[in-house]
């Protein structure tokens, strides 16, 4: 049986998505239709900014207390220092909300660029592709596929998310730890200082 959300959430299924549309743009000549785009656009992004946010009411709804304990890996900053492991102490919920709204302020960035890129340099298929691929980036994201579409949280959807890239190109030293070994070794170097 195919599986769905891993095919959907391919990253080849992005990219011939892209270049569908893309050529669809090509075919369609799109300068005929610049208004309804931007009207379909702005639409898109509203209703996706409104499935958001009725997605935080979702889960502040179930209200899900649950302790969650991590580590969160050392980071490497713009000017090459690297930031200390983070021990995170958060429940299920706060959990969840951060999440979707980190995904929030991802989609506020693609907004602007596609903004930058629709009115500075004149491109069309843009508007078009995103107002479709914009909906199925949402719908896929690990807390919608949770609080949407009811998925157990086991396998991929184990709190804390993993980080994933295109084509899986992240390191495991990159991942959030929740091993007994290391939250101890990060209890232990918060008391320390």
């Amino acid at each position: 049986m195919v599986n769905y959300v891993k095919a959907l959430n391919s990253p080849y299924f992005s990219v011939g998505s892209f270049l569908f549309f893309q050529q669809l743009g090509r075919f369609i000549t799109l300068d005929n239709y610049l208004y309804p785009l931007r009207i379909l656009y702005l639409s898109a992004q509203v209703a996706i900014l409104g499935l958001s946010y009725y997605l935080i009411y979702k889960i502040q709804k179930k209200n899900d207390q649950t302790v969650l304990k991590y580590v969160e890996p050392a980071s490497q900053s713009w000017d090459g220092s690297e930031t200390p492991e983070q021990l995170i102490n958060t429940t299920v919920m706060d959990y969840d909300v951060a999440e979707v709204n980190k995904a929030i302020k991802q989609s506020a960035m693609g907004i602007l660029m596609i903004t930058f890129l629709h009115f500075k340099f004149g491109y069309i298929q843009p508007l078009l592709v995103q107002s479709i691929l914009g909906f199925k980036t949402f719908l896929m994201t690990k807390e919608a596929r949770i609080h949407f579409w009811g998925s157990p949280t086991t396998g991929d959807l184990r709190r804390p998310f993993r980080i994933e890239a295109p084509f899986g190109m992240v390191s495991e030293k990159k991942q959030p730890r929740t091993d007994k070994g290391s939250i101890k070794k990060a209890e232990k170097a918060l008391k320390a200082e």
